[in-house]
């Protein structure tokens, strides 16, 4: 009021009172700086410390809202046994627009159930997005079977006989979705498959899927879901759920061969896609679960498909150096030589070097002098501080072996002929690194490939903790697939590779050192495996880590931040993981989430490269 009457400085006076009363009285304060009078605005008004009292507010609120958000990540992440409620509570959102490019829905139904292939039929009649036209691929019988009148009540449905060569109408179509009859289609499936391959002209382009059974009355009830990784051709030639829904581009001619080849159903489509990162071309992953294969009400599938088993050659010559450093601890090393070479099929071509640091004990040093007179390992003495990253790099130089392998000292090898392993799956061009699956001496799961920005945004071993039998998500910790990294704890690399990326980073003394020389590989074009069949004890105590103290903590957390200030967000993307699953503390798919449009487009764009696993690193040097 005594503003409006113009009394500025009885009005100045009594905006400083109300300060005086509540300092942090924002209408006070505001109405002064209004009127021209923040020279009389109290010291504690403004200056540092009404920054810093300002800041802490900020801060608090910060803290508030970073509590919401992970409260919120917490509450909004479904465990694992609840998918179905998952399924149900999230239904796929619409795509954005999407062009009028030409679709053909070709539904392979040759000597199937008739009720399978109407429930095909009629989700794709459902479809939001009704431009499509459909080519169904029987048996000769079932051109008389009541399922055969969905064309002609539907002009878009064509069936064709089993052996036709591809219709016209697929070759001169602009896309080709190639799937089976039991798929039920999501009411967006189409939609989203056509925007995906408008945004990314890829030739291939793969979605995620589920399993279901029905009831007439109850409705569907969803499980087992088909999450797929970044295009990977070893994951997709040895997963058990090969891509129900796959895109093609009838312009890759040698692909459209394929797709009306003699193989139907999902192993024509794991072979198409397969083929196509093989060849290189780049594939794109689309994270929607836009289908739905159904299953018999005893959760068996009705049609299920075999993974393709790589065919294990008898190893071939080249030669094998296997590195293992070590400080006393002689009966360890000695469980660790002894199971080391009574397990390989040739001898003679692998070469064992004992990095010796420092070792005062009788036993060792007695152990070590045996060993080395029996010609069973060489000895390299290496008498400075412990620095995991140099010892390898100085026993790999100089050395004229194809493979290095390095080991702790604490391993118990397991597999018979694990060195024609190493060489087999080290045998593919692009293959850089290989890694075993090791478990604890109580035979549950220690490491079944590594998964980064897994705890807390560090990388985590998968499987851990699990039962040994135990396969995991698509049953991935019991099959060959491509691995952000693998532990050095045994750890199997080409030369080639290890040569072209300059060994290990020596400022790394300690942790991380494996994870880093991966990313360094996956930088240069070669690919880091996880191989099951390459198993070991590692005889490491489970509660190891857990009762560290403050300094090996400060160490790791170094080390840490040196990783992150050289790979940025490499560090947590994770090309292994479907973006849907939810990691939590050491467990790397702890539950599903809803993922947002920007996450949907982000991961397809990030997926529809040549290679999409290659590692980038935020600083050289």
């Amino acid at each position: 009021m005594l503003k409006m009457q113009e009394h500025r400085e009885e009005a100045i006076e009594v905006y400083l009172e109300a300060l005086d009363i509540d300092p942090g009285l924002k209408l006070a304060r505001g109405e002064l700086i209004a009127m021209g009078a923040r020279d009389f605005l109290p010291k504690g008004q403004y200056g540092r410390p009404a920054m810093s009292a300002s800041l802490a507010r900020i801060s608090g609120l910060l803290d508030q809202n970073l509590e919401a958000i992970r409260e919120w990540l917490t509450v909004s992440t479904y465990p694992v046994e609840a998918y179905h409620n998952f399924r149900s509570t999230f239904p796929v959102s619409p795509p954005p627009a999407a062009h009028g490019s030409s679709l053909v829905v070709v539904i392979d139904a040759i000597d199937v159930n008739p009720d399978l292939l109407r429930l095909s039929l009629a989700s794709l009649i459902d479809q939001r997005d009704c431009n499509w036209t459909a080519v169904v691929r029987v048996s000769a019988s079932q051109h008389d079977h009541p399922v055969a009148s969905y064309a002609c009540q539907d002009d878009r449905i064509v069936f064709v006989s089993s052996g036709s060569e591809a219709p016209a109408a697929a070759l001169n179509s602009d896309l080709v979705l190639l799937t089976e009859a039991g798929c039920r289609l999501d009411h967006e499936a189409v939609g989203w498959l056509r925007y995906a391959a408008e945004r990314t002209t890829t030739d291939v382009i793969y979605a995620d899927h589920d399993h279901h059974t029905h009831d007439w009355r109850r409705g569907a009830a969803y499980s087992r879901p088909a999450l797929h990784s970044m295009p990977d051709a070893h994951d997709q030639a040895n997963t058990p759920d090969p891509p129900l829904c796959l895109l093609v581009r009838p312009g890759a001619r040698s692909l459209m061969a394929a797709a009306f080849g003699e193989t139907s159903g999902s192993e024509r489509r794991r072979a198409i896609l397969v083929n196509a990162l093989k060849s290189g071309q780049p594939v794109a992953h689309l994270p929607r679960i836009l289908s739905s294969k159904r299953i018999s009400d005893t959760g068996s599938m009705i049609a299920e498909s075999s993974p393709h088993k790589a065919v294990r050659r008898h190893g071939n010559d080249q030669r094998i150096l296997v590195i293992i450093p070590t400080r006393d601890q002689a009966d360890i090393l000695r469980t660790c030589l002894d199971s080391l070479k009574s397990t390989l099929s040739n001898p003679r071509s692998v070469d064992v070097l004992v990095l010796d640091n420092r070792s005062s004990e009788v036993d060792a040093l007695d152990l070590l002098s045996e060993r080395v007179r029996n010609g069973d390992i060489e000895v390299m003495q290496l008498d400075e501080p412990f620095n995991w990253g140099r010892f390898n790099n100085l026993a790999a130089t100089g050395r004229g072996h194809d493979i290095l392998v390095f080991a702790n000292n604490d391993l118990e090898f397991l597999t018979p002929g694990w060195d024609n392993i190493v060489r087999e799956s080290l045998s593919d061009e692009a293959a850089g690194i290989t890694g075993a699956r090791l478990l604890y001496p109580d035979l549950t799961v220690q490491h079944a490939g590594i998964a980064m920005g897994v705890n807390q945004g560090r990388p985590g071993h998968e499987g851990l903790g699990a039962d040994t039998g135990a396969g995991g998500p698509m049953n991935r910790w019991r099959r060959s697939r491509q691995a952000s990294a693998v532990t050095g704890a045994l750890m199997a690399v080409k030369r080639q590779a290890f040569e072209a990326v300059g060994g290990f980073d020596e400022r790394l003394a300690v942790a991380y050192n494996d994870v880093d020389l991966c990313l360094s590989v996956r930088e240069a074009g070669f690919s880091v495996l996880y191989e099951p069949e390459l198993e070991a004890i590692h005889h490491e105590s489970r509660t190891r880590g857990r009762h560290v103290d403050d300094a090996r903590i400060a160490w790791d957390d170094g080390e840490l931040t040196d990783m992150y200030e050289k790979w940025g967000e490499a560090m947590l993307q994770e090309p292994g993981k479907n973006p849907h699953w939810v990691s939590a503390d050491t467990r790397t798919h702890d539950g599903y989430r809803d993922l947002s449009l920007s996450e949907v487009l982000s991961h397809l764009d990030r997926s529809a490269v040549i290679n999409p696993w290659a590692a980038i690193r935020r600083h050289r040097g």
